[in-house]
């Protein structure tokens, strides 16, 4: 039977999200692993033959048109399980990108098709199609049967559909009277240079605002206000942002980084890049003793060519009791905070791992590390009640100073054996070190510590002449307007420092560095003030690579201020090196050789399961036993945890 001769079939389908990653455009952010559309079993036997339903699909020619984007393609129809699916190969083209869910598919072909038949798939989308995507609507809402619906010819909704969807021809070679109207042959366009972002007429505050990357975080941060008050919140960041803008590119606080990867790496030759990470292995151990953790290096040199030219390193890698008991041996105390043990023991082990590898390779010039480069450590000391240590914050054992400390370092005692006494000295070894030292961070921050330090970087003889009010006055209402919590006159969330420089900075650009007291003299214990007043203050920066992702956080020790534009440029490089993905690409790397998985966590788990126990049996600790038993037994209805069983 011909195409002439056979009876044509319209099916509609409403788009799910979970099926975007059939589209190369989506597939960076789909958040489902389904690569096919979904199709109803009722609808797959009218589009098949009752053979090819029977022996579970077909490849059938398929024609893929949206907008003058054309793929041709064989794609599967088959059993999955028990759905019916239409996949194959993804699908190429930028364009795809604008499709989102609740967008319409409309694929036209022969009913009982052998396959002999091509098939026409029309993409609707009701951001480039709003009145086509009404109209198909109009046609189809009352039809709809798990988002599909099935039309044959004949039918008066077939003809309203059929004007949208035109029958394709499946070779190539001989285009379709649909392609000869609505494509023009034009020579394949060079590829675009570096300077393409930045010749870009740049976006107003109130353009970014409404961008659908900015919107969906702002939605996210104002969702459980009502809508009045989500509008209120939206003025009240474009006005902010608005203001902050204008201030600091007349001030220069804003810096233009240049993005020309042809004229960057060449200048990165021979200069050795290391970048650094660490994880730590889920234990459910007793308290958060012992520490399963492992700290990786990745290292690379531009320019060079050969085995040399990149390395990996697994700097730190150690489960053993960090811990130090008041008297000796392992450690059996309760802290209130297990999460601050953990903590602790994460931030000191990279550090050392960042240590090591500067002692190791002396010739690196940068050194990238996966986080804060100096954390808020106010935590991690004894809990005090009525001015007396209730809890005290364990010191670090013997073997735990081997690891995070260089082997030349003199015996610790007494408080030097602290978490903030050891963790203080590795930031003076990398302080003082030849190497850039930058903590990068791509998590969006909750705080307005940054905003805060900019505003008070910025003093009255600068921005008088550029504010409608006195400058204290606008201080103190832009400090609330961010943070309205203390305020009964103000409403809304928090605006956090990445929302609101997410919409300062332009891509391509970076807030001059501000100093940042991470440890401030207010929250710091009596007992350890002289110390914590010691830790470094480190210059913080947001850099916006592209105009999709959420700008990235560096720090850097104050040394290396006027090299940051240097870091800037290799951290917007880096981040560019892969499509849509705006995170230097080093860290990725180093992230995914350093990470215990949790498939590795569990035999760890069962080897200080053992450890611990020969310890407790080692030294007659009956106490430490029976919390081993609880623990392993994992219930506590278990036989063996009866009273007086083993007495």
């Amino acid at each position: 039977m011909t195409a002439k001769e056979a009876q044509e079939i319209i099916v509609v389908r409403s788009l799910a999200e979970s099926e975007l990653g059939l589209f190369a455009a989506h597939r960076a952010s789909a958040t489902s692993k389904q690569r096919a559309i979904n199709i109803n079993s009722d609808i797959a036997r009218r589009l098949l033959s009752s053979d090819l339903f029977e022996n579970g699909g077909a490849d059938l020619n398929c024609i893929c048109v949206y907008g003058s984007t054309v793929v041709r393609a064989p794609r599967r129809l088959g059993k999955s399980g028990k759905n019916w699916r239409l996949g194959g190969r993804k699908i190429e083209g930028d364009a795809f990108a604008e499709l989102d869910s609740k967008d319409f598919i409309l694929i036209r072909t022969c009913a009982s098709n052998d396959g002999s038949h091509p098939v026409s798939i029309f993409f609707i989308s009701k951001t480039r199609h709003q009145v086509v995507h009404a109209g198909v609507a109009a046609i189809v809402e009352r039809h709809l049967e798990g988002s599909m619906a099935a039309f044959d010819e004949g039918d008066s909704r077939f003809s309203g559909l059929a004007e949208h969807c035109p029958p394709m021809r499946w070779e190539a070679a001989a285009p379709s009277k649909w392609e000869l109207e609505n494509q023009t042959p034009r020579a394949v366009p060079p590829m675009p240079t570096d300077d393409t972002d930045a010749q870009r007429r740049p976006k107003t505050i109130r353009d970014k605002l409404r961008s659908p990357h900015i919107l969906e975080r702002m939605l996210k941060v104002a969702g459980d206000l009502s809508a009045p008050a989500q509008l209120r919140f939206m003025e009240t960041v474009d006005q902010l942002a608005s203001q902050l803008r204008s201030v600091l590119l007349a001030t220069d606080r804003i810096v233009a980084i240049e993005r020309n990867h042809g004229a960057f790496w060449p200048s990165m030759r021979g200069q050795r890049t290391g970048f650094v990470d660490g994880g730590l292995a889920n234990l459910s151990m007793l308290g958060s003793a012992p520490i399963a953790a492992r700290v990786g290096a990745y290292t690379v040199v531009p320019g060079m060519e050969g085995p040399e030219r990149e390395d990996f390193f697994v700097l730190k890698h150690l489960i053993d009791e960090l811990y130090a008991h008041a008297e000796g041996g392992v450690y059996t105390d309760t802290f209130p905070d297990i999460g601050a043990l953990r903590d602790a023991v994460r931030i000191t082990i990279e550090a050392a791992g960042a240590v090591r590898l500067l002692a190791e390779h002396p010739d690196i010039r940068w050194l990238l590390l996966h986080g804060a480069l100096v954390n808020p450590v106010s935590r991690y000391t004894d809990v005090m009640q009525d001015g007396r240590p209730r809890h005290h914050f364990p010191d670090f054992s013997d073997s735990a100073l081997r690891e995070f400390l260089p082997p030349d370092e003199p015996q610790r005692e007494g408080r030097d054996r602290n978490f903030i006494s050891v963790h203080l000295r590795q930031l003076d070894l990398l302080a003082s070190s030849d190497a850039v030292v930058c903590g990068v961070i791509e998590r969006e921050s909750t705080t307005t510590t940054v905003c805060r330090a900019v505003l008070a970087s910025l003093t009255d003889d600068l921005i008088r002449d550029l504010l409608p009010i006195p400058p204290g006055e606008w201080r103190r209402w832009f400090r609330n307007a961010i943070d309205p919590s203390g305020d009964d006159d103000f409403e809304g969330q928090r605006i956090t420092d990445s929302l609101l420089f997410r919409c300062v900075l332009e891509p391509g650009e970076a807030l001059r560095p501000v100093e940042v007291d991470r440890n401030e003299e207010r929250r710091a214990p009596d007992a350890w003030k002289d110390k914590i007043l010691q830790y470094p203050k480190p210059v913080v920066s947001y850099i916006q690579s592209t105009e999709w992702n959420s700008p990235v956080r560096v720090e850097l020790f104050r040394k290396d201020l006027p090299k940051f534009n240097n870091i800037a440029s290799l951290v917007m490089h880096c981040s560019l090196l892969l499509p849509r993905y705006a995170f230097p690409v080093g860290l990725d790397i180093v992230d995914k050789f350093a990470r215990i998985p949790d498939w590795m966590s569990r035999p760890v788990n069962t080897h200080t399961a053992v450890r611990a126990m020969r310890v407790a049996l080692d030294n007659g600790d009956s106490r430490l036993f029976d919390a081993l038993r609880r623990m392993l037994c994992g219930s506590g209805r278990d036989f063996l945890l009866r009273p007086g069983i083993f007495r």
